[in-house]
């Protein structure tokens, strides 16, 4: 990592160590409110289906053809950029522009597990499953810090920049991870997606 880079003196390491410290879950409940996992029988009647069958390795080229038609990538800070589903972008960038103003030293650091991967879930607990991935529609991310691993399931805490990113997120209808035991992942909640549906802002 860099070296100096906050205006106190701290190192880009010293603010990646502060933001994967670990705080209490029970301190940011409720979370999800009002919000749901979006289904996949949802996604495909709204987002269509991949083409078939899918493993656990991403193939992108397999995604519907609507989310191909709809697919932007953006730079979202320095240290990375996404590629999703052109709504699903806009949030992010909106979501991630008031972190980064209530928490400037985090733009230096956050970094990415990336967002579209067309392909079935990965469940945290080791589980096998044929469900469709929300990555394979450009509907989800998963975030780390710079030279940490991507929090799992971290049971009842979550490193602080998680405890940070949750209350954007549902505030904007997106569904954090927590909710199933993956911390590192939002996705874009059922309600949302409905409403995108309803306001016809897919092609």
């Amino acid at each position: 990592m860099a070296a100096v880079v906050t205006a106190d003196g701290r190192s880009r390491a010293d603010v990646a160590r502060q933001n994967m410290q670990r705080v209490d879950l029970a301190n940011l409940l409720p979370i999800n409110k009002n919000l749901s996992s979006a289904k996949e029988g949802t996604m495909i009647s709204l987002l269509g289906s991949p083409r078939m069958p899918l493993t656990t390795v991403g193939q992108n080229e397999r995604a519907s053809d609507l989310v191909k038609r709809n697919l932007v990538t953006e730079s979202m800070s320095p240290l990375f950029r996404l590629q999703g589903l052109e709504p699903a972008i806009a949030d992010l960038k909106a979501f991630l522009a008031q972190a980064f103003a209530a928490e400037p030293d985090l733009k230096s650091v956050l970094s990415t597990e990336g967002m579209l991967s067309v392909r079935v879930r990965k469940p945290t607990d080791g589980s096998v499953s044929t469900k469709i991935s929300n990555h394979a529609w450009g509907t989800a991310v998963d975030f780390k810090i710079v030279g940490f691993e991507a929090p799992a399931n971290t049971g009842h805490t979550v490193p602080r920049f998680i405890g940070i990113l949750i209350p954007l997120f549902n505030a904007g209808g997106w569904y954090s991870g927590v909710g199933f035991r993956d911390t590192m992942h939002f996705e874009v909640s059922e309600e949302r997606i409905r409403e995108w549906s309803n306001e016809g802002v897919l092609k």
